[in-house]
């Protein structure tokens, strides 16, 4: 698959959670390592970053796959995509199940598969019980530790994933991490002394969210702070973008967001654009949502729907 993305040269704040995470896949015989969160905080950089610790790489060696699930729409095309980077080849009478399965029975030497943006397979609408029952086949063997990135609040299948971070999934940067991230990026353009509280009010606008962080600091190298924040007033998240042609989760905010929004249905949609008219979300919304919205139909079906997509 030549699908991988390029793991970011800068990437800051996050060593402790990388240490976690190896720390986690080392030492424990088979794991299953969760990273949860919404798009554009960075899972699928910090999955990359711990498969390439020395610490991991000793103990798989050479066996680190990384399978890009956002391409792959359901349980046949993991399943090649899987083929593919086990460089499994066909052969003649069996089918691709069976060549997988033959493989894993076979080759007992301990791997890692990095399942990246599962949550394309696993909220499809198409075969849930396809993926789940792929899965728990998948869990059976015994020397296939798993990583896998999806937005959400769990990981897939019935086990008891290790969540990296908090319970609410991967944080956002704290705001030292943001601003060393921005000047990284930006580079010496400008007075960093003079422009620090321009700086900082931008990157709180943000939400210090990585990829965020890393699309405005791209335009800070021709733009100065202070219009930055004015064009936030303007546009929102429609600035936070890389380049005019086609754009992607990686290059584009909007883009990111609305992959996560193309898995709601229509009372969905209908709740979260309510809930994006508040500037904090709802407090104690378990409480106050039904006051609020009386006469909304399935709204504890919706808001579990939103949590689900990390909305």
């Amino acid at each position: 698959l030549q699908a991988t993305p390029a793991v970011p040269r800068i990437f800051l704040g996050r060593d402790l959670l990388i240490k976690e995470g190896a720390d986690y896949i080392t030492n424990i015989a088979q794991a299953f390592l969760a990273i949860l969160g919404p798009g554009g905080i960075g899972k699928t950089a910090l999955a990359q970053k711990i498969i390439e610790m020395e610490s991991v790489k000793e103990k798989f060696k050479t066996r680190s796959y990384f399978i890009p699930c956002d391409i792959l729409p359901n349980v046949a095309s993991l399943i090649q995509g899987m083929l593919q980077c086990l460089r499994i080849p066909a052969q003649e009478g069996k089918g691709q199940v069976e060549m997988l399965n033959d493989y894993l029975h076979l080759n007992t030497i301990q791997m890692v598969l990095v399942l990246d943006n599962f949550e394309t397979l696993w909220y499809s609408k198409e075969d849930r019980a396809g993926i789940q029952n792929f899965l728990e086949k998948l869990f059976n063997f015994k020397h296939v530790s798993i990583v896998v990135t999806m937005r959400g609040p769990d990981g897939p299948g019935n086990i008891g994933w290790y969540k990296l971070g908090t319970e609410s999934g991967i944080p956002p940067l704290s705001a030292d991490a943001a601003r060393d991230m921005f000047f990284a990026i930006a580079g010496n353009k400008f007075d960093v002394s003079e422009k620090t509280e321009a700086v900082d009010k931008l990157l709180k606008e943000l939400d210090y969210v990585p990829l965020a962080i890393r699309l405005i600091s791209q335009r800070a190298k021709t733009i100065p702070p202070e219009s930055l924040l004015r064009m936030w007033e303007d546009g929102k998240t429609s600035i936070l973008r890389e380049g005019k042609g086609d754009l992607s989760r990686l290059t584009s905010v909007e883009c990111s967001i609305q992959l996560s929004v193309n898995l709601l249905n229509g009372d969905e949609h209908d709740l979260l654009s309510v809930i994006s008219f508040l500037p904090n979300g709802v407090l104690k919304w378990v409480d106050n949502l039904r006051k609020m919205l009386p006469n909304f139909e399935n709204l504890d079906t919706s808001v579990a729907e939103l949590l689900d997509c990390s909305l």
